[in-house]
């Protein structure tokens, strides 16, 4: 007759968010779905920040034409027709494009490392709420620093601390993980992905109506400090019954069913949680995955989903040129594209699980290999192949970005949850910096060769995920030190 205090408090947990309605419910997924909004919108303006703008040569200039190249003309026998559209025109970066556009995406990257290193430990030891409104902060800070640098050298600074901020602000899926039960977590995540697609969309909005790479900028860095909504949200019951015992825990949960306008459900003193605080050594330290072999055998695989996932997506991404000539409408296209196929994986989750559902995803991809591999030409620009590349990068990998989140954070347990996905991020920019080597050198053989190895990774991806233990309507875990006690007594 052993009561369980997972079950217990999943059970508390649904009865307060059963309700989608609720006031509390939807001021959090705002919250998340608005940090998805942002994280998108800065993911993908660097497209933006480099092209060459137009440019013209002044009157009564001898020797200048147009088909000359700029850095073989005098400065002053040109001129910019819009000198602050993009980072070329504003710093006068084009004689050095290739170092200018390495160092802006290059910089960024160890940015994002230190992120992805600080976010895990920081987040599982001090708490999901304090992580995230510090990278916010930070975020906000640095993209108006940017926006309003002088020189491209205080650009580049503030670049770099942006990444750091970022990274840390990854910690909003787990956090959301914690905060909604499991049948309504695929509909929460669904509801992230489409404020992030809207993310893309109104950055080529932006930047249609407003052409300037300080326009971006400040309209990114305005979005941010919008996210400060954020410190409305309650600190995650999870970390808090596993780091502060259940007291703190709680009383989060009543403030919670208040929000939601279901008092009579939870009441002062009805609530009753019994948990162990979460070792100090254990707390947001990668080396307790690495002792229990349950867990370790578990991560390697979640991790080979990440890796594998930036490799695909990123090498279809580079296959696959602009569906259409103008960028909002190309963005407005993908996005047309993706909402369906987010629905359907969103319920399957919820339906059939999130293994089934990531085996089937992957298999989709094999599927849409095989199909980019037949030579049939259908008239204009299209093939077999760029449908099989819309699809698959649509349904097969983008949408698998969700299956993967979520079930890595269902599988891990609280004391280590964002620590582990973060080791997840970086391996899947391992993957991101593979792809265009991948696509480039095994093109240049043969493409049956790149897809070939397409199918080859996504069928030892789809026979690890089918090994991964289902998390549907399972009690998230608190501690890996609890599991093993459990287990032990039982």
């Amino acid at each position: 007759h052993q009561v369980h205090y997972y079950s217990h408090y999943r059970d508390i947990s649904s009865g307060i968010n059963a309700e989608y309605g609720g006031r509390g419910n939807i001021l959090y997924l705002f919250c998340f779905s608005w940090m998805y909004l942002v994280s998108f919108y800065n993911y993908t303006h660097g497209v933006f920040l480099l092209p060459v703008p137009e440019w013209r040569c002044k009157e009564d200039e001898l020797g200048c034409n147009s088909t000359t190249e700029l850095c073989d003309l005098d400065r002053d026998q040109w001129e910019w027709v819009n000198p602050d559209r993009t980072m070329v025109s504003h710093f006068e970066l084009q004689c050095t494009m290739d170092k200018a556009y390495l160092a802006t995406s290059l910089f960024f990257i160890p940015g994002c490392l230190v992120g992805l290193l600080v976010c895990g430990p920081l987040s599982d030891r001090f708490g999901r709420w304090r992580v995230l409104i510090g990278g916010l902060v930070l975020c906000s800070l640095t993209t108006l620093g940017q926006a309003l640098s002088p020189v491209y050298s205080t650009f580049m600074v503030f670049r770099v601390l942006s990444g750091v901020g970022f990274m840390i602000t990854s910690v909003c899926s787990t956090y959301c993980s914690e905060l909604f039960p499991s049948s309504i977590r695929p509909t929460c995540f669904f509801i992230m992905r489409v404020f992030g697609a809207v993310g893309t969309f109104t950055l080529a909005a932006v930047y249609k109506f407003f052409p300037s790479w300080q326009a971006i900028h400040l309209a990114n860095a305005i979005l941010l400090f919008c996210g400060l909504i954020c410190l409305l949200l309650p600190e995650s019951p999870h970390w808090l019954l596993a780091n502060s015992g259940p007291d703190a825990a709680t009383a989060v949960l009543v403030r919670m069913a208040r929000w939601n306008g279901c008092e009579e459900k939870v009441a002062e003193g009805s609530i009753k949680l019994d948990a162990p605080t979460v070792p100090k050594h254990e707390s947001g330290n990668v080396i307790s995955i690495l002792r229990s072999r349950e867990y370790l055998v578990v991560s390697l695989q979640l991790f080979y989903q990440w890796f594998l996932l930036s490799v695909l997506s990123y090498g279809f991404i580079y296959m696959l040129d602009s569906i259409a000539g103008d960028l909002v409408v190309n963005f407005l296209i993908m996005f047309g594209i993706s909402i369906p196929f987010s629905v359907l994986t969103a319920t399957l989750m919820t339906y059939i699980g999130r293994t089934k559902t990531g085996v089937l995803n992957l298999c989709v991809v094999i599927v849409c290999c095989v199909f980019a591999m037949i030579p049939v030409d259908l008239g204009s620009d299209w093939t077999f192949e760029r449908i099989a590349i819309v699809i698959g990068s649509n349904w097969g990998t983008s949408n698998q970005w969700m299956v993967v989140l979520m079930i890595t954070d269902e599988t891990l347990p609280t004391s280590v949850r964002t620590t582990g996905a973060a080791i997840g991020s970086i391996v899947s920019r391992v993957g991101a910096f593979i792809a265009p080597f991948l696509v480039h050198h095994a093109q240049s053989i043969s493409f049956f060769l790149l897809y070939g190895l397409y199918i080859g990774l996504s069928l030892l991806g789809a026979a690890l995920f089918w090994t991964i233990p289902e998390t549907k309507n399972k009690d998230l875990r608190e501690t890996i030190t609890q599991e093993e006690k459990d287990s032990e007594k039982l």
